[in-house]
């Protein structure tokens, strides 16, 4: 596979270290082929004549918005529908009736943390959609967040193609909230009117979010760096509101680093948000959120990689 490869290896590694230095996201060492994929596509879209054109401006420029989208193509994930559809029955008949006990006005605000191309926003609304009878006088409020790029767009545009919908899609479901498009299939607007799309960097000042009453954060941990995972961590812990509850997959736990968060008594990867304030040591050698909401960084990150990356091509 290594000899249709066209970047050499000294742009791969720089490639990497953008990512990690943007989004905190480690690439590892064997997905060479996948971001050559990735990355060739955007570069017949940018018009350049070839994928080393465009990394090769990318490393002498240090242009940022080419960085951002750049990283933002590697950060897409393949994702499909009803991923861990336990954690989907636990939602229904778990977390939401409890929080709706003590929610006076009987609406919920719904997060799903990294979105990617939508799935899990459009299933927590259809499972809730179908769920309706068991709380008829509740309202949910569903948001996606992730970093920009093109599945947030797709997401947002609520259209699937024919192999994504067979993907854990059950027919029913199909039949009723999706509708024929073209070759593909999009979701109705009944749907998709409950639900939106935000793009965010996921390790920025989470605070314009606001607080929410569920965060749902499955399956994405694992791709961050040990310290990226902190910091996704405590941003997670200042968008639930005390009481709310923080779903992981159901495989996934938290482990002795709680963030404020107890254990819920019924499912292992569900946690409470403890009412009282989280008290945080913040280690200084993690690097702080900054607020920014996307991912583009100072000149002076992208200029330090660019510098080590024409050392490394010389």
């Amino acid at each position: 596979m290594r000899s249709v490869l066209s970047l050499t290896p000294s742009y791969y590694e720089a490639l990497k270290r953008l990512t990690l230095e943007l989004a905190g996201v480690n690439l590892g060492s064997d997905h060479a082929f996948l971001v050559e994929t990735r990355l060739s596509t955007l570069a017949r879209n940018e018009g350049y004549e070839s994928l080393n054109d465009m990394i090769e401006e990318l490393f002498k420029t240090g242009q940022s918005r080419l960085a951002v989208q750049v990283v933002s193509r590697l950060l897409e994930r393949d994702t499909h529908f009803y991923t861990d559809p336990e954690s989907f029955d636990q939602l229904r008949d778990i977390v939401v009736p409890k929080l709706l006990e003590s929610q006076p006005d009987n609406t919920l605000r719904i997060l799903s943390f990294g979105c990617a191309s939508g799935q899990e926003v459009y299933c927590i609304a259809m499972v809730l959609d179908k769920a309706r009878e068991m709380y008829p006088k509740a309202s949910f409020d569903i948001t996606g967040v992730d970093y920009p790029s093109q599945s947030l767009e797709r997401a947002r545009a609520g259209i699937y193609t024919h192999f994504e919908v067979q993907r854990g899609l059950p027919i029913r479901d199909l039949v009723t909230y999706f509708e024929p498009h073209k070759e593909d299939w999009a979701v109705k607007d009944n749907l998709r009117k409950q639900v939106n799309f935000e793009e965010t960097h996921l390790l920025s000042n989470l605070d314009l979010l606001g607080q929410y009453d569920i965060v749902m954060f499955r399956n994405n941990l694992p791709h961050y760096s040990s310290p990226a995972q902190v910091r996704v961590m405590r941003g997670l812990a200042t968008l639930v509101k005390p009481h709310g509850c923080l779903m992981l997959a159901t495989d996934e736990t938290l482990n002795s680093i709680n963030y404020g968060f107890d254990p819920h008594k019924d499912a292992a990867n569900v946690f409470i948000k403890r009412e009282e304030k989280v008290e945080q040591y913040i280690d200084p050698s993690i690097k702080q959120p900054n607020g920014r909401k996307t991912f583009e960084k100072s000149k002076r990150i992208i200029q330090d990689i660019t510098d080590r990356s024409k050392k490394s091509v010389s």
